[in-house]
């Protein structure tokens, strides 16, 4: 019964708001602004384009006057006897040229320079192959091979030109300038027989357009073919004004000698005023942003706004209660769902909450919403800490199993014993064996720690392939990882011998091991140490899925199955190259231990660990076997699971339901990776069958 009273109370402010303000705000100032915005857009657009038509007629103007005052400075060059004789088809000796150039530029040259800071250069090319050229009021060193050369191509177009023309932008050094050419006419052939061409900096134009806008707006000077002969933006001289504008201004519905247009910009709608000179048919045009064109309709746009803000005051009295109510309400609801997304889930609500109108409901539904919010983040922090200290127990207990197989004092006082009597024996095959496996006992078992120096590790791997080619006569091997390396790079601890470990079971499977291959080579980025053989090799198919199980690893450490979940991607974090986090270093640490058992059962003569990695299925080295079991060679090679091939063969037992220790190419991947980030790992560089398997392992250089 209160429920529904409650609900009978609450009135709906929507419904009053939207009513109030469609009638009494919306209504009135959509009408007047619409009145007000078409006519003054007339009113301003016409005054704009009245004002500044006549700035632009006086720069068109101006400039034709410009060249006009140009074409008729270069009359005394036409006419002048110095000229007639450059122009002379026989060719002068080097004395009289030289004489020739010394007064065309002193007489003739200086004449038309005089008081004048816009010409840059002058030349005079003639159809007999002679060029006088000036260019001593530039101002930086030019190549005047370029020069000579670029004269020579407009010599070629003289029959196409008229007698005064403006050639266009060109650049003199790193200059834009305006060249001009006028024909010469020979008194002796009645043929135009040469070129006089100016170029003319752009200093005078751009004083010209600067002089009649006074800087009221900017104007620019385009050709007739559209290009930008002067545009105050120094970047844009030498581009092209839009096709659109251009056809507008040339060929459009409504294209005139002077006119105007809108057009539209990035920066928004301009007004485009322009007009076409009869003299250069340049187009002088100045584009004005119509936001900027609100001077002519100030009073009746005080009037607008008088009004608006009056009909305003009078709505906003009316709903000014709702509105202050609901924009108060808002903003502290704001305030508290910002603080829930920061993580504060202990919010209080005030007396807001007893509103019998929407805004009530929502900070009654908001309150129980944080409330289950808190509940739940509660209860997931617990179970996470549950979690990660259940995987901490489990790797700590895993790590002291597996140490607690090998009793190292004993094994290396046997070993010791063992190389005693074979010094005394003088049989050094059984003492090089033996110092070698009591290398890779103390290699396994002496230090817990992740890192090594890959000399230790090669020294680690030389062992290994000691006590091999002492089995194997026909091994060849090959290692090759220089200094400075062995000390600067770091590796993870036991990251060579389950590769090479994997060419004898799989690569040399049938087979006599022949050849094993184990060179660094620094790159640019990381140090790469290449593992290869000459076994079986793999087909196509297999080492496409091993090359996708590599780059599928991202830190989440295989399982046996019944064994314990790994941490997942989110625990396990990666640290930068060359840098290992402490989070990083726990992990391999763990990874590491499983490594020391699982390497020491892998070793020869070891008994079988508990450790296997899922994806990449390790059997004993040559030489070993299990303690109840006879040694066993490639000649009988441990079968992989019937009718799968590797790496398909992942997790299989062997045939006398044994599991065999090892740390798999899988686990050393993602140690690597934990370790010093996803950049580094084991990567296949190739394999074929009968051609052999060579893999890639990527280390980090110390700062």
């Amino acid at each position: 019964m209160k429920t529904r009273n409650s609900q009978r109370k609450i009135i709906s402010i929507h419904r009053r708001l939207f009513i109030l303000i469609i009638f009494f705000i919306a209504l009135p100032v959509l009408v007047m602004g619409w009145l007000w915005y078409e006519s003054s857009t007339r009113t301003i657009e016409q005054s704009a384009i009245e004002t500044n038509r006549r700035f632009i007629q006086q720069t068109g103007k101006n400039l034709d006057l410009y060249i006009k005052n140009l074409e008729n400075s270069t009359y005394p060059i036409v006419t002048s006897p110095l000229t007639q004789q450059f122009l002379s088809p026989a060719l002068p000796s080097a004395y009289p040229y030289y004489q020739l150039t010394e007064k065309v530029e002193n007489d003739l040259f200086a004449q038309m320079i005089y008081g004048r800071s816009d010409i840059v250069g002058i030349s005079l090319v003639g159809k007999n192959s002679l060029q006088i050229t000036d260019f001593s009021e530039a101002k930086e060193i030019l190549d005047m091979n370029t020069i000579r050369s670029r004269n020579a191509d407009l010599l070629k177009r003289l029959d196409t030109l008229g007698n005064f023309e403006i050639l266009g932008l060109n650049r003199v050094g790193s200059s834009p300038v305006l060249t001009v050419a006028r024909k010469l006419h020979s008194s002796s052939t009645y043929l135009y027989e040469g070129l006089l061409i100016v170029d003319l900096n752009l200093e005078q134009i751009e004083n010209i357009c600067k002089d009649e806008s006074q800087g009221s707006f900017s104007t620019w000077i385009s050709s007739a073919d559209g290009e930008l002969v002067y545009h105050p933006d120094a970047w844009k001289i030498g581009t092209h004004i839009s096709g659109e504008q251009l056809m507008q201004m040339q060929g459009g519905e409504h294209a005139s000698a002077s006119a105007s247009f809108r057009t539209g910009t990035p920066q928004g709608e301009e007004l485009v005023i322009y007009e076409t000179s009869r003299v250069t048919d340049w187009i002088v045009g100045a584009n004005i942003p119509m936001k900027t064109i609100i001077g002519d309709l100030i009073r009746l746009r005080n009037i607008s706004l008088a009004a608006a803000l009056l009909l305003f005051m009078i709505a906003l009295s009316i709903v000014g209660g709702y509105s202050l109510s609901i924009t108060r309400s808002l903003t502290y609801l704001q305030r508290l769902m910002a603080k829930v997304e920061n993580g504060d889930f202990n919010v209080r609500l005030t007396s807001t909450r007893e509103r019998k109108d929407e805004i009530g409901l929502v900070f009654r539904s908001f309150s129980k919403m944080v409330s289950e919010l808190n509940r739940l983040v509660r209860e997931v922090h617990s179970s996470k800490l549950k979690e990660q200290e259940l995987i901490i127990k489990q790797k700590e207990s895993a790590l002291q199993s597996m140490q607690a197989h090998i009793n190292p004092h004993f094994l290396y006082n046997s070993l010791e014993i063992i190389n005693s009597h074979a010094i005394l024996e003088n049989n050094r095959s059984i003492s090089k064996m033996t110092a070698a496996l009591a290398h890779i006992f103390r290699y396994n078992t002496g230090n817990a720690g992740p890192l090594v120096s890959l000399g230790e590790e090669t020294a680690h791997i030389r062992s290994y392939l000691e006590i091999q080619t002492s089995r194997f006569r026909n091994l060849q091997v090959e290692i090759d990882v220089g200094e400075p390396w062995v000390r600067t790079v770091p590796a993870v601890r036991l990251t060579l011998q389950p590769l090479v470990e994997n060419a004898f079971i799989h690569g040399y499977r049938d087979k006599k091991p022949t050849y094993i291959g184990i060179i660094g080579k620094p790159r640019e980025t990381y140090y790469a140490v290449e593992i290869s053989d000459r076994g079986r090799g793999m087909s196509a198919d297999a080492a496409t899925k091993l090359t996708s199980l590599l780059a599928g690893v991202t830190g989440d450490v295989p399982s046996e199955p019944g064994d314990t979940a790994p941490v997942g991607p989110r625990e396990a974090p990666t640290a930068a190259p060359g840098h290992v986090s402490d989070a990083a270093r726990e992990e391999a640490a763990a990874s590491a231990g499983r490594g020391a058992g699982a390497s020491a059962g892998n070793g020869p003569g070891a008994a079988p660990a508990s450790v296997n990695d899922p994806v990449v299925p390790q059997r004993p080295a040559a030489g070993s076997a299990p303690a109840s079991k006879p040694l066993r060679g490639p000649e009988t090679p441990q079968q992989p699971a019937a009718g799968r091939t590797w790496p398909e063969a992942a997790g299989t037992q062997p045939d006398d339901g044994a599991r065999q220790g090892g740390i798999g190419l899988l686990n050393v991947h993602q140690r690597i990776r934990l370790t010093f980030g996803k950049e580094y790992g084991v990567f296949l560089l190739s394999s074929s069958p009968g051609a052999g398997t060579c893999f890639e392992i990527r280390l980090p250089y110390t700062n």
